[in-house]
C-alpha cells in the first residue's frame, strides 16, 4: 500500500489565559484563530509553494488561489454568533495529479473563571484568607480589560487585596465552627458585554 500524504495542522486562538497554563487555549465566540499546516510525503515536508491551496470554515471558501499560492497559514474571526465547534479544511487542489486535503475540528468554548481556594477540605482557619480568580478564554490581551465582582454569601464586597483578582476575606475568632461561606467571582469584558463567567466555591469555618 502506497503511503499517502499526510497533513500536520496546528492551531491557536488568541485568546486569554494564565501564562503558566499549558494546555489548549480554547477558541469562543468572536475570537480569532491562526491555523496553519505541514504536507508530509515519503517522511519528508513537501514544498507547495507552487500549488493552489483553498481554505474553507464551515464549507463556506475564505482563501484561494486568488489570494497567491501555496498559502500554509490561515488566519479567521470565529463568528459572534457561532454556536457549534467550528470545522476548518484545508484543500491542495492540484497535488500531482489529485485533490487532497484535511478537515480539522476546532472545538468552541465559553469564557471560565477558577477561583483558588487553597484550603484543605474546605475549611476556613480564622483570621485573613486569600482568593484568587483567573479567567480564561477571554478575548482580551491583558487583564487590565476585565472587571472583577467578589460576592460573599449573595453580598457584594470591596474586600479586593492588591488587585481586582484577589479577594482578602477576614474571618472573626467568634465565627461558629461550620458556618457555611459562598464566594463567587464574576469576571466580565469591559468591551463585550455578552462575554462574562462566574464561579463559585463553598466553605466552612473550621
Amino acid at each position: 500500500m502506497v503511503n499517502q500524504p499526510q497533513f500536520l495542522v496546528t492551531w491557536r486562538s488568541h485568546n486569554y489565559a494564565p501564562s503558566w497554563y499549558a494546555g489548549k487555549i480554547l477558541a469562543t465566540r468572536g475570537s480569532w484563530v491562526d491555523v496553519s499546516f505541514d504536507l508530509i510525503d515519503g517522511g519528508k515536508i513537501v514544498d507547495i509553494s507552487k500549488n493552489k491551496v483553498r481554505w474553507y470554515v464551515n464549507d463556506d471558501l475564505r482563501r484561494n488561489e486568488d489570494d497567491g499560492l501555496g498559502i500554509k497559514n490561515f488566519y479567521f474571526g470565529v463568528d459572534d454568533l457561532a454556536r457549534d465547534d467550528i470545522f476548518v479544511q484545508v484543500v491542495i487542489v492540484d497535488y500531482g495529479d489529485q485533490q487532497i486535503g484535511k478537515i480539522i475540528t476546532i472545538p468552541l468554548a465559553n469564557p471560565e473563571v477558577v477561583i483558588d481556594a487553597p484550603y484543605s477540605n474546605s475549611r476556613l482557619p480564622s483570621g485573613t484568607n486569600m482568593f484568587k480568580a483567573y479567567p480564561y478564554f477571554f478575548d482580551i490581551r491583558d487583564l487590565s480589560k476585565l472587571s472583577f465582582d467578589w460576592m460573599v454569601n449573595n453580598r457584594s464586597t470591596n474586600g479586593s487585596f492588591t488587585s481586582a483578582d484577589t479577594l482578602k476575606l477576614n474571618i472573626d475568632n467568634l465565627a461558629p465552627s461550620g458556618f457555611e461561606i459562598n464566594i463567587q467571582a464574576l469576571i466580565k469584558n469591559l468591551a463585550d458585554e455578552f462575554e462574562f463567567a462566574s464561579e463559585s466555591v463553598k466553605l466552612e469555618v473550621r
